[in-house]
């Protein structure tokens, strides 16, 4: 398994069919408005083609493997908790 950085920038309020397509992955991490982190078998190509039949004309999506090598500031203890918690 893999973990991956989702970001998006949806030019619709509609949000809905992306975030239950991210969920759906089972393993994830709900980082900040627009990014998201999953854990995953999947490769990034895969994701990314899954997720973008959920965005309309002229949304940005980005698919992004993650590596063991991560630093990050101002998040709660359970959010480090699942960054460190998986196996990169």
């Amino acid at each position: 398994m893999a973990v991956y950085c989702i970001s998006y920038d949806l030019k619709s309020d509609n949000y809905e069919s992306l975030i239950e397509a991210i969920r759906a992955y089972g393993c994830w991490w709900h980082q900040s408005k627009s990014t998201w982190f999953i854990e995953s078998s999947q490769e990034t190509k895969e994701i990314l083609e899954n997720l973008n039949s959920h965005l309309d004309s002229g949304d940005k999506i980005i698919v992004i493997q993650v590596c063991k090598n991560w630093w990050a500031a101002g998040h709660t203890d359970e959010e480090y908790q699942w960054m460190k918690g998986r196996n990169f």
